[in-house]
């Protein structure tokens, strides 16, 4: 029993506390420790559940009284994993920060434990049967994949093979009854084949959609129409005590969309990836090593666990975590190009398409009919002479129109027909599609968000009372905090804002006529079908504008035969690029107005606050790869002839840009080398180059 302390002695009661009671209790375990079912919160509107009645691998439950050293072990591992290693049995600060990136991490230990109870004979031998080696495949596991999902619950393989035993067990006439009334479910874009990983052949995709929609896993979200991952898991991981509950990325191939036309793209896309994994980030890697370590607490407590010697060479272990893969670069001419592209389509026509639209739906609203109703007669008076002169002649090239209202919405004639008419202007909702893709593109390249948090955007709230600073929810905020995102604010460039603007007076003046009861997302858009509302945006639709956009304005092919379709990842860097270009090729007057007057010092010490390292040295290694490439040298010239050395050859032109980026990245990952702008005054002020400089010389490596 805990002695009373006088008052001037109470710093000292942490210490006088058993740690078998002490760790008892935790900030976020709101109900009792012995119980069976935890209830817990990090702040959460609602409290959420650990179930411990687990069935292990010998078909006992883990709550049995068999196996009451390994659930103690569990249960004090866990409330453990949030105290503070520098303090005395005192917890981390940040119950949504480090408390909660700490509690994930020792849930995905324990679960890994749990789905390789019969590997690790867990029932058996209990957490003192894991040895040095067992602590290391775990490490290693871990380090081989940065998706959690995938290292630690081997999500695609157990979903391609629930989806596969469900599609077995359902009725075959019934799913063919389905496909028949819902056709969408039976839409296969040329992306979702191409980026495909599931593994599920493409003829059976349709009937697995159909076999997921009758179970009712499917739910509308902003990606789309997709399986609900948390019902999924609490089908396939009841052998888990926390990932049976928590969301999963969904897999693009079994997503669907109301809003789809028959052909998204015209020619099949270039790769974007260069087909390798990642890894895991070291830093990452370092939280999940100091929560296997972890289970040495349990020593404290004299339960069973891991010997000290076994944690010791796991809190040694340090794996190969070098990137082996990444996405690949888009030329930064061909961003450029588009970037223009897009402002001058905007300056153009943007204000004509969207007042177009506001008027087809004021019509519509006064006759109380759907804009499909419309004959192409009508949209044309109604699209005005401006866009009629500019080729508008239907509402939708999805849409075949006739007096008595009836539509249909299967696309008739070839491909090459259908883009022919896309870039004669001849739908008006593809135009605006178009447009929406311009806007996503300038948007895009100028604030280096994330894709969800540019889909994400809404009308009501994206920009604040100024209209200089755009508000979006950090996707990256999330990791570890179960969806929940902290809202920022970055400013934003004039003619991005302007954009945003005239998206934001449209939706306004929809709702004020009455056609939505509500502003919403951003990039929302009239539904291809001609049906009466706007369609929210989501990953789907963000990268049909973007995929209209390319294909509208012809951007080049590959010798391949494959179209370079922008893609937002890929945009992330192009703000830094813009700049690093702004500096190197300072007569390019198209580009002078992204420093405008603002000391190029201050616009830098921007893009590394708001910009992250990944990014940063990416547009870093592609800007200079690029320079070199066409014989720009002269701020090179020791990481010039590094590169020569290591291809053996004089002549760095004759190397392709992409392949002088890979070797440049690596080079700076390895530490030989540091690329950073370098400052100085002329007669204009102000002025920077970029410059390499090896940090390293080649008989020290």
């Amino acid at each position: 029993m805990q002695k009373q302390l006088p008052p001037e002695l109470d710093f000292l009661a942490p210490y006088l506390v058993e740690p078998t009671e002490a760790y008892r209790y935790a900030t976020w375990l709101i109900n009792d420790f012995d119980s069976n079912v935890w209830e817990y919160s990090f702040d959460y509107k609602k409290t959420k559940y650990l179930d411990w009645r687990i069935t292990l691998e010998d078909g006992s439950l883990l709550t049995a009284p068999k196996n009451k050293n390994l659930l103690l072990g569990f249960k004090y591992y866990l409330t453990s994993c949030t105290r503070d290693s520098s303090g005395y049995l005192s917890e981390t600060n940040e119950l949504q920060g480090q408390q909660l990136q700490r509690f994930c991490h020792t849930c995905h230990i324990i679960d890994f434990l749990l789905i390789n109870g019969k590997r690790y004979q867990i029932a058996k031998y209990g957490l003192e049967g894991l040895n040095a080696g067992n602590l290391q495949e775990i490490l290693q596991t871990l380090a081989n994949n940065p998706q959690v999902a995938e290292s630690v619950y081997n999500w695609r393989e157990r979903l391609h093979d629930y989806c596969m035993r469900l599609l077995e067990a359902t009725c075959s006439t019934t799913l063919v009854d389905l496909l028949k009334s819902k056709p969408q479910l039976a839409v296969i874009t040329d992306e979702q084949r191409a980026e495909d990983e599931l593994g599920i052949a493409h003829e059976l995709i349709p009937q697995v959609r159909a076999a997921l929609y009758l179970q009712g896993f499917y739910h509308a979200q902003i990606h789309g129409n997709q399986p609900n991952t948390v019902q999924i898991s609490q089908e396939i991981y009841s052998e888990t005590l926390w990932g049976k509950n928590q969301s999963k990325v969904m897999y693009g191939i079994l997503i669907y969309n109301d809003d789809a036309s028959q052909f998204d793209r015209e020619y099949r896309g270039v790769p974007v990836t260069s087909g390798a994994r990642e890894k895991m980030r070291d830093t990452t890697y370092v939280t999940y090593r100091r929560a296997v370590y972890q289970l040495g607490v349990l020593h404290e407590l004299e339960l069973p666990a891991p010997r000290v010697e076994a944690l010791v060479k796991a809190e040694k272990f340090n794996p190969d975590l070098s990137t082996i893969g990444r996405f690949r670069t888009l030329p930064s001419e061909m961003v450029f190009t588009g970037l223009r592209q897009a402002i001058e389509f905007h300056l153009e026509h943007g204000q004509e398409l969207t007042k177009a639209f506001c008027r087809i739906a004021l019509e519509c609203k006064k006759r109380n009919v759907s804009p499909s109703f419309l004959t192409a007669e009508e949209v044309q008076q109604l699209a005005g002479p401006k866009l009629s002169a500019f080729g508008v002649r239907r509402l939708s090239l999805a849409v075949n129109s006739t007096n008595t209202g009836v539509y249909h919405s299967i696309i008739k004639g070839t491909k090459e027909a259908y883009f022919g008419n896309l870039r004669a202007n001849n739908g008006l909702y593809e135009l605006m599609a178009v447009y929406m893709g311009c806007v996503q593109l300038t948007v895009g390249v100028l604030m280096a968000r994330r894709a969800s948090e540019l889909y994400g955007l809404n009308a009501e709230d994206c920009l604040d009372e100024t209209q200089e600073w755009l508000l979006f929810r950090n996707a990256k905020s999330t990791r570890h905090l179960f969806g929940m995102r902290r809202r920022e604010a970055r400013p934003i460039e004039p003619i991005a804002a302007d954009m945003i603007k005239t998206l934001i007076r449209m939706q306004k003046v929809l709702r004020r006529i009455g056609f939505i009861s509500k502003l919403q997302t951003l990039f929302a858009l009239p539904n291809f079908k001609g049906s009466a509302q706007l369609t929210d945006s989501s990953a789907y639709t963000y990268n049909r504008n973007l995929d209209l956009m390319c294909d509208y304005f012809e951007t080049p092919l590959n010798a391949k035969g494959e179209r370079y379709y922008f893609r937002q990842h890929q945009m992330r860097r192009f703000f830094a690029m813009l700049f690093f270009y702004c500096g190197s090729f300072a007569k390019l007057d198209t580009l002078q107005w992204m420093l405008g007057h603002t000391d190029p010092q201050h616009v830098y010490r921007y893009i590394t606050e708001s910009t992250d390292g990944v990014v940063l040295a990416s547009a870093k290694a592609q800007t200079v790869a690029e320079q070199l490439h066409h014989g720009d040298i002269e701020n090179y010239v020791e990481l010039t002839q590094l590169l020569k050395d290591r291809y053996g050859t004089e002549k760095l032109t004759l190397i392709s840009a992409h392949d002088l980026e890979d070797q440049i990245r690596e080079l700076m990952d390895e530490g030989w080398v540091e690329i950073e702008p370098e400052y100085f005054k002329d007669h204009r002020g102000k002025q920077f180059k970029l410059v390499a400089r090896l940090v390293r010389a080649p008989e020290a490596a």
